[in-house]
C-alpha cells in the first residue's frame, strides 16, 4: 500500500518525511534497543520511519487507522499501535528514550496537558521532540487554518505551551519541508536546495513550514510539574 500524501505519490511523501525528520535530528543512525513513543501517530508513517532505524515504537492515536496492521507488518514487529488519549497516557513515567509528536498537539483540547504528558513519559536523559506547523506560513494558514480549521501555533504560543508543560528551555528551529509533486531524485535535490535557502534567510525562515522543538529531560531527579 503506497503512501499517498496530500494527493501526491509515494516518492513525494517519502522525500518530504525524510527531509523533515532528518532536520529534526532523527536521521543519526540506528538506535538499537531504545524505545520511542509516537504520539498522535496517524497512519503510522513516522513510527515506521523510526522502526526502520532500529527503534522499538509504541504508536498511539485517538482513533484506530486501517493502515496500522500493514505498518506493523512492515516494521517487522517493532511498532505496536494502540488507541489512547494524549492528555492521559497509560505509559509509566520515564518509559521512553524518545517521545515524538508531529501535528497532533494543535488538535488537543489542552495542548499544554499533552506536552506535560510527553515530558512525563520521557526517560531521564531522554528526548522530547515536537513538530508543529507554523501558523504564519502563508500556504499553511490559507489551506490548513482558514479552509480546514487547523489551529497551528505561532512561535510565541508554542514557547508558552512548552514552558507551561515544564520545558521552558526547549530549543526551537524552523524547518522548510514541503511535498513537491515530482518523481525524480535530481529534481528533489534541487527543491531541497531551494528549501535550504528559505531556512538560511531570516525573513523567509520566519515563514517556514514547521516549528521543531527539542528538549532533553535532565538525567537527574526532576520536580513534578503541577
Amino acid at each position: 500500500m503506497p503512501e499517498k500524501l496530500f494527493g501526491f505519490g509515494e516518492f513525494a511523501g517519502q522525500a518530504y518525511r525524510e527531509r523533515l525528520l532528518a532536520k529534526a535530528g532523527l536521521d543519526v543512525g540506528v538506535k538499537k534497543g531504545l524505545r520511542a513513543l509516537d504520539l498522535g501517530c496517524g497512519e503510522g508513517h513516522e513510527a515506521l520511519y523510526l522502526a526502520r532505524r532500529g527503534w522499538t515504537v509504541d504508536a498511539v492515536d485517538v482513533q484506530a487507522h486501517a493502515s496500522w496492521r500493514l505498518r506493523a507488518a512492515q516494521s517487522k514487529g517493532r511498532v505496536r499501535f494502540a488507541v489512547g488519549d494524549a492528555q492521559a497516557l497509560k505509559a509509566k513515567t520515564g518509559a521512553y528514550d524518545l517521545v515524538l509528536e508531529k501535528d497532533m498537539a494543535h488538535h488537543a483540547e489542552d495542548p499544554a496537558a499533552a506536552f506535560a504528558e510527553l515530558r512525563r513519559v520521557a526517560k531521564p536523559g531522554g528526548q522530547v521532540l515536537v513538530i508543529e506547523g507554523n501558523r504564519i506560513n502563508p500556504i499553511f494558514y490559507v489551506h490548513l487554518t482558514l479552509m480546514e480549521g487547523h489551529e497551528h501555533f505561532t512561535l510565541g504560543r508554542l514557547r508558552h505551551l512548552l514552558a507551561t508543560a515544564g520545558m521552558p528551555d526547549a530549543r526551537i528551529q524552523k524547518v522548510e519541508a514541503r511535498v513537491w509533486p515530482i518523481n525524480r531524485p535530481g529534481a528533489q535535490r534541487f527543491m531541497d536546495g531551494v528549501q535550504d535557502v528559505v531556512e538560511a534567510i531570516p525573513l523567509l525562515r520566519a515563514l517556514a513550514c514547521y516549528h521543531v522543538a527539542r528538549w532533553q529531560k535532565p538525567a537527574g531527579r526532576t520536580k513534578k510539574v503541577a
